[in-house]
This record gives C-alpha cells, structure tokens and sequence, in this order.
C-alpha cells in the first residue's frame, strides 16, 4: 500500500501542472510545476544521442576558453601594473624613470634579463618568427634565459591586446614586468 503511494507521487512529480497565471520575471516557480513527464529509455538514448551530436557540430575547444579567460586576466593585470607606473610618474618623474615597473619590446626585455630585475616576461603568440631568424633568436634567447631563471613566460594571444593592455600604438611583441607591487 505504502509502495503505491509513493510511486502515486513520484508520478505526479512528473506530470507538468499548468499554470493558472503567466509568471512574472523573477517570480519563484515551485519545482512541482516545472516537472515534466518522464519519458521511456528509448526516447531517452535518441535525445542524448542527438544532443552528444549537437555538442561535437559546436567544436566547442575547451582551450580557447582557458585562453581567453588568461588573456583577459593577463590585460587586467597589465593595467594595474601601468596604472602605478603612471601614477609614480606624475608624483616624480625622474624617481618613475630610474626605476620602471614595465619594459617594452625584445631588446629591453633581454638587457633587464641580463640584469635579473625581471619577475615575469609576456610573450605574444603570433610574433612572427617564421619570416626572421633574428627575431627567432631573440625570443628564444628570451625564453632560455628565463628558463634558466626560473622566470614565469605568460603567453598572451596577439600583439594588438598587449598593446591595447599598456596604451601603446600599434602593437607590442614583449613586455618584461620588473616590479609588479604596488
């Protein structure tokens, strides 16, 4: 008797009541209302087939989220960093120049490596070091040196959002962050 009653109710927590009204937003829905019928394992496997379908036709990459997700912490943290760079500039312009938070570009980045006042280098992924063997060289002078360091490399996805990151025209292949407190 008691097994009855409770299928009785676990069907009707599957049957969808109507509703006597139109809901108005943000207004609570029991649970009860929002319950559907069940349906059988057949109807089941074919949904979730078509649903596993219609997740791999999306060609959702998992690592582009992870990217865009670092690339949007990386330019926030680079704004910071500018941030106080320019204050210390307006404050006393001589004391902001003789001790920079930010360095631009390949070169400056590997004379303050050879320096050790780098705490960590970013890197754009699209510099173009096919068509230079120079620029080759010098990037993977850069990583070598921080390798052996044991200097962090963050790689961020294209010149133009680490220029936009630090209000520098038009692009910026490299920044070093020598102090990053603040």
């Amino acid at each position: 008797m008691e097994s009855e009653e409770k299928e009785s109710r676990r069907k009707k927590n599957f049957v969808r009541n109507r509703l006597d009204h139109k809901p108005l937003f943000g207004q609570f829905i029991p649970p009860k209302l929002l319950a559907t019928e069940q349906k059988d394992a057949k109807n089941q496997k074919e949904k979730q087939e078509k649903d596993d379908r219609s997740f791999e036709s999306d060609k959702l990459d998992p690592s582009s989220l992870i990217k865009r997700n670092a690339d949007t912490a990386i330019i926030h943290f680079l704004k910071k960093v500018k941030k106080f760079q320019d204050s210390a500039w307006k404050k006393n312009p001589i004391k902001a120049k003789s001790k920079p938070r930010l360095v631009y570009g390949l070169r400056e980045i590997q004379k303050q490596l050879l320096l050790e006042a780098v705490q960590c280098v970013i890197l754009a992924r699209d510099i173009e070091i096919e068509k230079n063997t120079k620029l080759a060289t010098k990037v993977d002078t850069i990583r070598e040196i921080c390798a052996s360091s044991h200097i962090n490399i963050l790689w961020i996805s294209s010149k133009h959002d680490l220029a936009k990151a630090v209000d520098k025209w038009p692009i910026v292949s490299a920044i070093a962050i020598l102090d990053y407190r603040g």
